[in-house]
C-alpha cells in the first residue's frame, strides 16, 4: 500500500537561528537534509492586530475567509487543522502606560480567542479555544465549531480596535504556544506543521517592560521607533526627521526578532513553520513627524510607509521592519504581503500557496536529479532515507529504510513487504525538480512517525 507524504523544506537562508526541525540544511558536497512527518497535519495560528486602526483591515481580511478555506479544500488532501487567532495586545506590566487596553491580563495576553470582540457582529462562539477540523475513518469530518469554517473563523477574528497601541504580535505569539496560557491546551499537536499568520498596520514592540513605564520614556508608542532602529544618525524624540540606511537594533529594552524566530524552531511538537506577513511595507528610509490616524493624533511619530483605500475609507501602515527581519528568517516559508491595498485576495492566495507548498509531497530545493543506474527502472536519485518513531518522545527510535526496487517508472516491486522508499516526477509539482517522495508500507505508521531524509545537491560548479 503506497503512503505519499507530506515533505517540505524549510530556510536555506544564510544567518538563520539554529533550528532542530524540519529544516533543509546546505553541508558538504551539497548534501541537503530534512525532517518529514507522515501526516497532512496542520495548525495555523493568526495573530492580529487589535489597535484602533485595523477594523477596517480586519473586516477586509475576513472577507476573504472562504477563499482560503477554499485554498485548503484545493489540497490533494484536506489537512487535518487546528486554527487559533489571538491578539496583538498583551499585558505590559505594572506600571506600563497606555491604559486599560495595555493591561489584557485575563482577556487576550496570548489568549486564543473563541468569540468576536466586535459588538457589531453576532455570531456564535465555540467552546473551545481554536477550531478544530479533523478527518474521521469513515470519510467525514469531526469539527468543533457550527456552520462553515470560514464563517467560524471570521467570528473569532474580528478582534475589536480597543487593543494596546504598543502592538507585540511577537510577544503574543510566543506566549500563545509556549504553554504559559493553558487555555490553549491542545491546540499545539506533535508532528502538525505550525503556520503563523500576521495582520498588522505597525512594527512589533514587544519587549521589556522597562520600555512602556510611563510617560516619561517618551511620547506615546514613538518611544518603540525609537527602540527599533538605527539608522544613518540618530532618531530624534522632540522633533520630526527623514532618516536613511536603517536597521533593527538588537541592543536595546526591545526583544532581537530573532529571539522569537528561535523560539518557534525550538518547540517541542512542530516539524516545520512557515510565517505569513500582511503588514506597512519595511523601508531602510523612514520619516517622523506629526500622524493622524483615524481619531487618533500623535504630535511626533514614524510616519506611514504606504497607503491605501480599504473599504472605502482612508488607510495607513507604518513599516513593519523588525517583523520582516523576523519573517525573512523562514526563508522560502516566509511570506510577506502589503497590508496598504483594497483588495486581500492576492494575498490570501498567496498563503494558501505557501502552506500547500509546506505540506505538499514535491521535493523543493537544488536536488541533483540524474539517475544513477539507467539501466534500473524508475529513478535512481542519491537519497538516504530513515523512518524516525517516537520522534516527538525523549527516546526516537531510528530505523533505516531501503530504497525500492522498481518494476516499472511508475510502481515498486514490493519484495519482501518491508517499508521502502522512491521517488518519481510530477508535472504538478512546482519545484525546480518535480520530484515528489513516494514511501510504500504494508500497514499505516504510528503516529508520530517522520522520515529523515539527506539528498544530494546539484553541483554549483559551471559544466559539472
Amino acid at each position: 500500500m503506497r503512503y505519499v507524504l507530506a515533505v517540505w523544506w524549510l530556510m536555506l537562508a544564510a544567518g538563520c537561528p539554529d533550528r532542530p526541525i524540519a529544516e533543509q540544511v546546505p553541508v558538504q558536497h551539497g548534501v541537503f537534509s530534512k525532517r518529514i512527518p507522515v501526516t497532512t497535519d496542520l495548525d495555523i495560528l493568526f495573530v492580529i492586530d487589535d489597535s484602533a486602526s485595523t477594523r477596517d483591515k480586519q473586516a477586509l481580511f475576513a472577507q476573504n475567509y472562504q477563499n482560503f478555506v477554499d485554498r485548503l479544500e484545493s489540497f490533494p488532501t484536506r489537512p487535518n487543522m487546528h486554527i487559533g487567532v489571538v491578539t496583538s495586545s498583551i499585558d505590559l506590566g505594572d506600571g506600563a502606560s497606555g491604559g486599560p487596553a495595555c493591561h489584557p491580563a485575563s482577556a487576550t495576553d496570548g489568549r486564543l480567542q473563541n468569540a468576536s470582540r466586535d459588538p457589531s457582529l453576532t455570531c456564535a462562539p465555540t467552546n473551545d479555544r481554536f477550531l478544530s477540523d479533523i478527518a474521521l475513518p469513515d470519510g467525514t469530518r469531526q469539527v468543533n465549531y457550527s456552520g462553515t469554517l470560514a464563517d467560524a473563523l471570521s467570528c473569532i477574528s474580528h478582534v475589536g480596535e480597543s487593543g494596546c497601541g504598543f502592538e507585540a504580535p511577537l510577544e503574543a505569539m510566543k506566549r500563545a504556544l509556549d504553554g504559559s496560557r493553558r487555555e490553549n491546551d491542545g491546540f499545539l499537536r506533535q508532528g502538525a506543521f505550525l503556520a503563523i499568520v500576521m495582520l498588522t498596520d505597525e512594527d512589533d514592540c514587544s519587549g521589556d517592560p522597562r520600555l512602556y513605564a510611563g510617560a516619561g520614556a517618551g511620547p506615546e508608542d514613538f518611544r518603540c521607533t525609537q527602540a527599533a532602529y538605527r539608522c544613518d544618525h540618530a532618531i530624534s524624540a522632540s522633533a520630526p526627521g527623514a532618516y536613511t540606511d536603517c536597521q533593527i537594533r538588537r541592543d536595546t529594552l526591545l526583544t532581537d526578532p530573532d529571539a522569537y524566530a528561535a523560539f518557534l524552531s525550538n518547540l517541542d511538537g512542530p516539524p516545520g513553520v512557515a510565517v505569513a506577513l500582511i503588514a506597512g511595507d519595511p523601508a531602510q528610509a523612514i520619516e517622523t513627524g506629526a500622524l493622524s490616524i483615524q481619531t487618533h493624533n500623535q504630535a511626533l511619530a514614524l510616519e506611514p510607509s504606504c497607503r491605501a483605500t480599504i473599504l472605502g475609507n482612508a488607510a495607513v501602515a507604518r513599516p513593519a521592519i523588525r517583523l520582516d527581519e523576523f519573517r525573512r528568517r523562514f526563508g522560502d516559508h516566509g511570506l510577506f504581503s502589503t497590508v496598504c491595498q483594497s483588495d486581500y485576495s492576492q494575498a490570501v492566495d498567496d498563503i494558501g500557496t505557501l502552506l500547500f507548498n509546506a505540506i505538499n509531497p514535491c521535493l523543493e530545493g537544488t536536488l541533483d536529479a540524474r539517475d544513477l543506474d539507467a539501466a534500473k527502472p524508475g529513478l535512481q536519485v542519491e537519497c538516504s532515507v530513515s523512518e524516525v518513531t517516537d520522534a516527538y518522545s525523549g527516546a526516537p527510535v531510528e530505523h533505516v529504510i531501503r530504497r525500492c526496487a522498481m518494476l516499472d517508472d511508475e510502481h515498486a516491486d514490493p519484495g519482501d513487504g518491508s517499508t521502502c522508499w522512491w521517488v518519481k516526477r510530477n508535472p504538478s509539482c512546482a519545484t525546480p525538480t518535480q520530484l515528489e517522495l513516494e514511501v510504500e508500507r504494508a500497514v499505516s505508521p504510528a503516529a508520530g512517525t517522520v522520515m529523515e531524509v539527506s539528498c544530494a545537491g546539484r553541483a554549483e560548479t559551471p559544466g559539472v
